[in-house]
């Protein structure tokens, strides 16, 4: 049985984003866009717990219908 990680959440969700709306994303939750498509595309394994964390609470963020970021 393989165990989702929270990085494998955030990498789920990322890769859910269009590409023309990672500009976005990367605005939004404060993380460059150059890392967000490093972090989709896998090309840092291991990258900062801060920036994971950045990126998992935009995508919270979204997941509330009073207060969704536009991606």
């Amino acid at each position: 049985m393989e165990q989702t990680t929270f990085l494998d959440a955030v990498i789920a969700r990322l890769k859910q984003v269009k590409h023309c709306d990672l500009s976005r994303v990367a605005l939004e939750s404060g993380v460059p866009e150059s890392t967000l498509r490093k972090i989709r595309y896998r090309e840092v394994r291991d990258p900062r717990v801060q920036t994971v964390q950045a990126l998992h609470n935009y995508f919270a963020k979204c997941d509330q219908p009073d207060e969704a970021p536009h991606a």
